[in-house]
Parts: structure tokens; sequence; C-alpha cells
């Protein structure tokens, strides 16, 4: 092989030099910076795809939404009708007479004038509340059970202010019983 000149060699070392500088402006200058925009891309990419799976789950969701709500319009339409309306406190009498069957031995004599107001609990609430106190007698378990059955049976009644203290009377059948003084807070439908 002949040998090659130096000044073609410095020219083939220059011009290596030359192409290499080039490739690697080319590297830093365009590829480098595409893979960057390529990485970004990929990780809108992602985002996007998760927020498109949020979005089809809602939507996949919104029929058992829609079906529950249903559910819950009927059960509140059905609470409605057992509502007071009317002449309250012969709604309220009547309804804990219907209520206090012989089972619960609860005498309720006494029953105060209903009291209605807005209710207190919720602001802007869209029914009114009756308060009504009561008294009566009856024997401490089936006072318990009477209350307890009272306030799991009429879902938009509360029991407030509660006073218990034995029964005046002069037979022992009398003393065992306790008498007792209540407010009964019922939901009044517009």
């Amino acid at each position: 092989m002949k040998k090659i000149s130096k000044e073609k060699r410095t020219h083939m070392v220059l011009v290596a030099m030359v192409v290499a500088g080039i490739i690697a402006g080319l590297w830093f200058g365009l590829i480098s910076y595409q893979n960057t925009k390529l990485n970004e891309v990929s990780k809108k990419i992602g985002e996007l795809d998760q927020q498109m799976q949020t979005v089809l789950k809602t939507v996949a969701d919104a029929k058992k939404l829609n079906s529950d709500l249903n559910g819950c319009s009927q059960k509140l339409d059905l609470i409605e009708t057992t509502m007071a309306s009317g002449d309250l406190f012969s709604w309220i009498v009547s309804s804990l007479k219907q209520f206090n069957v012989p089972s619960y031995r609860v005498e309720v004599p006494q029953f105060g004038a209903p009291a209605v107001a807005d209710v207190t609990m919720f602001p802007s609430f869209p029914y009114k509340q009756a308060t009504v106190g009561i008294g009566g007698t009856a024997f401490y378990y089936d006072f318990g059970k009477f209350l307890a059955d009272l306030e799991n049976h009429f879902p938009h009644m509360r029991v407030q202010n509660l006073t218990l203290e034995p029964s005046p009377g002069n037979n022992p059948d009398e003393k065992e019983r306790l008498a007792f003084r209540m407010e009964i807070v019922t939901l009044v439908k517009p």
C-alpha cells in the first residue's frame, strides 16, 4: 500500500473531525430535542389515557347512580306518605295510639299542643318540624322497647328531653312503674 502524504492525512483527520462535529451537532440539536419531545408526548398520552379511563368509569357508574337515585326517591316518597300533615295534634295522637299496641303496656294520657317551627338541625331544609310534649307511665323494660320501636318505625320522628321518674302510686304494682315526660319531634310535610 502506498503511503498517504502528510497533507492528505491532515485533510482526512480534518474531514473526520468535521463529520464527527456535524454528527454531534445533529445529535444534540435535533435527535435529543426530538427524544425530549417524544417523552413529553408519551407522558401527556398517559395522563389523557388516565383521564379517559376516569370518564369511562364515571359514565359506567352513571347508570348505577341513576338507579340508586330512583330507589332513594321512591323510599323518600314512601316516607313522605307517613309524615305528619293537616291537623298535627290529631295526627300525632292517632299515630301514637295506633302504634302503642297493648303488648307495650305503656300508658300515654298526656299530649301537649304541637309547636311548629323550622328545622333547627339543617339550614334551608324543605320540611318544618312539629314538637309535641307527651307524658305517661310504663314499666322500664316496656318503655325502652316502646321507645326503640317508635324511633325505628317512624324514621321522621325523634325523641328529645326525656325525663324518667318513679311513678307516684300507692299499691306495689304502681311503685315499679316509671312516669315519663318527653318531647317528640316530627317532620311536617309541606
